[in-house]
C-alpha cells in the first residue's frame, strides 16, 4: 500500500466514496476541517497536500504504517490548526470555528451538589455522573468540606450531622436488605439497588463523585467564562483546573479565557433585587408536582427570572409578577437584559414555554431530572423549610426514627445555614432534603422527558413525578398530550 493510501485510511473511513468518517484527528485539526476544510472540495486530498505543505508528509505516513509516534509527527499541522481557529474564533469572532471541536474534562473528586452548576448549560454539553445506587460507596473521608463553610460558625455542627448521615446510610444497609427479602416481593429493581435507592437520600450531597463533562470547544469556553462567574469555591476551582488542562490540549483556545463581567454583574443585580423584593420569605407550594399551562408570557419571563433569587412558590411569584406595575417590570428586565451588547449570553429567563412545571423534591430527584437539558430550568436555593423525603422502604422499617432524626438535623443546619450564608445551605443538605425547581418546556420535549423517566430501570421516586407530569398535561389537554406513554402505570 503506497503512502497516500495509508495515511488516507488512517485518517478517513474510505479513500473513494462521497461519504466517509473522519478518524483519529487531534481536536485541532479536527476544528480545523469543520471550519475551514470543509469549505474546499476534495476534503481527503487537501488533508494529504496539508502534510506536504507543512514538511511533514512523509513523517506522518511512517508513524501510520509502523504505529510510530504520530502526535509528534502531526505537531506542526495541529499548530497550524490551533492558530487558524484560534484567530478566526478570537479576532474574527465567528464562534461557529470551535463547534467542530470535542473535548472531555473529568473530576473524580467532585461535590456531588456541584453537577447542578457545571449541568446548568444552555449550550449543548453532557455529563456524566457516577451511579450512588449500584455500589455501597460514600464515607466521611469522600466528603469535600467547602473552606467558607469550614471557617463558620456552623463548621462543627456540619461535621456532626454529615458523619450521622453516613453512619446510618453504613449501617443501614443490612437491616433494609433483611426487610426487603421478608417483603417476598418482586421488585423492577435488584434488592442492593432498591436498597440503595432508599439510603442514598442520607448522602450528603457535598459527598465527592466522579463527572465527565463534554462538549465542542465553543460550549465549553461559553461554560467556563460563565462557571468562572460563581463565588462557589469548588467551581472556581474546577474551573481553573479545567481550563489549565485544557491549555496542554488546545492553548490557543483556553489560555485566557476569565469571567465574563457581565454575567457577575447580573448575577449580583437580580441578587439585590430578589433579597429586596422577597427578603428570606419561603412560600409554601400547594402541590409536590403543579402545571401551570400556557401562562402569560410577560408575567412568566418576569418569575422565571427572579425565580432563582427568591424562594416563593411559582403561583405566588406569579401573583406578585402581574400586580408590578410598568416600572417595576423595567426594573426587572434591566437587571437580567442590562449589558446584553451582542448574540452571547442568551438570558433564559425570557424564553417561556407553554407547560411550567414546578416541582418540590428530594434533591436525588432533581439530580436526574436535571439531565434533560431539552427544558427550560429553574432551581431555587435549598431551604430547611422544605422539608425532607422520606423512602418508602424506610417508611415503618426500624431504622425510621433515626432516619427522621437525622432529616430533621439536617434540615435545621440548612435553614441556619440559608439565613447567614445563602447558596452555601448546599453544602451541608442531603440527597433527600427537599428541592424546588421549575421545569419549562413544550409538548415534544415533555413527551420525551416523561416517556424516559418512566421506564421501568429508574428511580420509583423520579417516575412518580413523571407520571404525575404525564397526568396534569392530559387533564388540561387529552388530544394534544393523550399519545404521551406513562410506562410508570403501565408497570
Amino acid at each position: 500500500m503506497g503512502d497516500e493510501e495509508a495515511v488516507i485510511n488512517y485518517f478517513f473511513s474510505n479513500r473513494d466514496k462521497s461519504i466517509y468518517v473522519l478518524k483519529h484527528l487531534p481536536p485541532a485539526i479536527q476544528s480545523y476541517f469543520y471550519m475551514g476544510v470543509s469549505r474546499f472540495p476534495n476534503i481527503r486530498e487537501r488533508m494529504v497536500k496539508m502534510l506536504k505543505d507543512k514538511g511533514i508528509f512523509e513523517a506522518v505516513a511512517k508513524a501510520v504504517k509502523e504505529e510510530g509516534n504520530l502526535e509528534k509527527a502531526l505537531k506542526p499541522l495541529t499548530e497550524f490548526s490551533g492558530e487558524k481557529n484560534a484567530q478566526i474564533f478570537f479576532e474574527y469572532g465567528h464562534k461557529s470555528a470551535g463547534e467542530g471541536s470535542s473535548i472531555f474534562f473529568v473530576s473524580e473528586e467532585n461535590p456531588i451538589y456541584a453537577t447542578e452548576l457545571q449541568q446548568d448549560f444552555y449550550y449543548p454539553m453532557t455529563t456524566m455522573e457516577y451511579s450512588t445506587r449500584y455500589a455501597k460507596k460514600f464515607s466521611i473521608d469522600r466528603v469535600y468540606w467547602d473552606p467558607v463553610l469550614m471557617k463558620s460558625e456552623y463548621a462543627e455542627e456540619a461535621k456532626k450531622v454529615i458523619a450521622k448521615n453516613l453512619e446510618l446510610y453504613e449501617n443501614g444497609f443490612e437491616m433494609l436488605m433483611q426487610r426487603l427479602r421478608g417483603k417476598k416481593a418482586g421488585g423492577d429493581l435488584p434488592e442492593k439497588v432498591s436498597v440503595l435507592d432508599s439510603l442514598r437520600f442520607l448522602i450528603p450531597i457535598a459527598t465527592y463523585t466522579a463527572v465527565i463533562l463534554g462538549g465542542n470547544t465553543r460550549a465549553s469556553i461559553e461554560n467556563f467564562s460563565k462557571l468562572l462567574s460563581y463565588e462557589d469555591s469548588f467551581t472556581q476551582y474546577y474551573t481553573k483546573a479545567c481550563l489549565k488542562e485544557a491549555n496542554k490540549t488546545m492553548p490557543e483556545y483556553f489560555k485566557d479565557i476569565k469571567a465574563d463581567p457581565r454575567v457577575v454583574k447580573r448575577e449580583k443585580r437580580l441578587r439585590a433585587l430578589g433579597k429586596s423584593l422577597f427578603g428570606n420569605k419561603f412560600s409554601k407550594v400547594k402541590e409536590k408536582v403543579g402545571l401551570f399551562y400556557e401562562p402569560a408570557m410577560e408575567a412568566t419571563a418576569i418569575s422565571q427570572i427572579l425565580y432563582p433569587y427568591c424562594n416563593l412558590s411559582f403561583e405566588d411569584l406569579f401573583d406578585k409578577a402581574n400586580a408590578m406595575n410598568a416600572g417595576e417590570k423595567k426594573e426587572v428586565f434591566d437587571a437580567a437584559l442590562g449589558g446584553r451588547k451582542n448574540r452571547t449570553n442568551p438570558i433564559r429567563g425570557i424564553e417561556t414555554r407553554p407547560l411550567v412545571f414546578e416541582v418540590e423534591s428530594a434533591w436525588a430527584m432533581w439530580k436526574d431530572f436535571k439531565r434533560n437539558r431539552m427544558n427550560l430550568r429553574f432551581q431555587q436555593a435549598m431551604r430547611g423549610e422544605a422539608g425532607y423525603e422520606i423512602p418508602e422502604l424506610i417508611k415503618g422499617s426500624e431504622i425510621e426514627k433515626e432516619y427522621s432524626e437525622a432529616m430533621e438535623n439536617t434540615s435545621s443546619l440548612i435553614e441556619k445555614v440559608f439565613q447567614k450564608h445563602g447558596n452555601l445551605s448546599r453544602t451541608v443538605a442531603a440527597q433527600g432534603s427537599n428541592k424546588r425547581y421549575l421545569m419549562c418546556m413544550g409538548g415534544r420535549q415533555l413527551t420525551v422527558l416523561t416517556e424516559l423517566r418512566t421506564c421501568g430501570e429508574g428511580d420509583k421516586g423520579y417516575r412518580k413525578i413523571a407520571s404525575k407530569m404525564i397526568e396534569l398535561a392530559q387533564e388540561k389537554n387529552p388530544a394534544m398530550f393523550g399519545h404521551i406513554n406513562d410506562n410508570f402505570k403501565k408497570n
